[in-house]
């Protein structure tokens, strides 16, 4: 594997991305929302039905009023959310024509997942949200009832520090003393069976 790692600029930006939920309060440019929702555009679309689209929001009095409606890091206790002075500065909602849902949540999974690596290559956290209010986001967002909310994506300027380490029997991230957030992942070797289930 080791062979593949150093040319591999792709897989190095897979494997730094991490669900963030502190952001600098930088602005994230309305054009780099555009360049991610254009590669979630070309993403593989079940039978091509091209189900998605996209509600870009950036205007700091509005997502202010989305922060709300979103249940952050549900494994983090005390409950959390994130403080004025850490929130996201542009989130991007995924919808799905309800006419042409048939395979929709394959297609939500590849488009949110070009969208996020490309936030990632240009140094912008995001985290995947589908514990949301959609009855206020629709209202907040004029949304139509023609139209399902599947999820939102949260992105910003990256504020915290996020480990990989070693799954050992517990899903949960957490936060240590020091306010890093630690992620555990199954090893390789754990998940993958070549030629036949071993």
């Amino acid at each position: 594997m080791g062979r593949f790692m150093k040319s591999d600029s792709v897989y190095a930006t897979i494997v730094q991305r991490r669900s963030i939920r502190r952001f600098h309060q930088q602005p994230v440019d309305i054009d780099l929302l555009r360049h991610c929702v254009d590669a979630a555009r070309v993403a593989p679309s079940a039978a091509n039905l091209q189900p998605l689209e996209y509600i870009l929001v950036s205007k700091p009095a509005l997502c202010d009023q989305l922060c709300p409606t979103i249940g952050w890091a549900g494994y983090i206790q005390p409950r959390w959310h994130p403080a004025p002075t850490e929130r996201p500065t542009a989130y991007i909602v995924i919808l799905v024509r309800k006419e042409l849902n048939t395979y929709y949540k394959w297609d939500v999974g590849l488009a949110a997942a070009h969208i996020m690596l490309v936030a990632q290559d240009h140094d912008i956290g995001s985290c995947l949200l589908l514990n949301i209010d959609r009855n206020k986001i629709r209202s907040l967002l004029s949304i139509p009832d023609t139209y399902d909310i599947d999820a939102v994506i949260a992105l910003g300027y990256i504020n915290e520090t996020c480990i990989v380490e070693e799954f050992k029997g517990n899903v949960e991230y957490y936060r240590d003393a020091d306010e890093v957030l630690h992620v555990p992942k199954r090893r390789l070797a754990d998940i993958v069976h070549e030629n036949g289930f071993s």
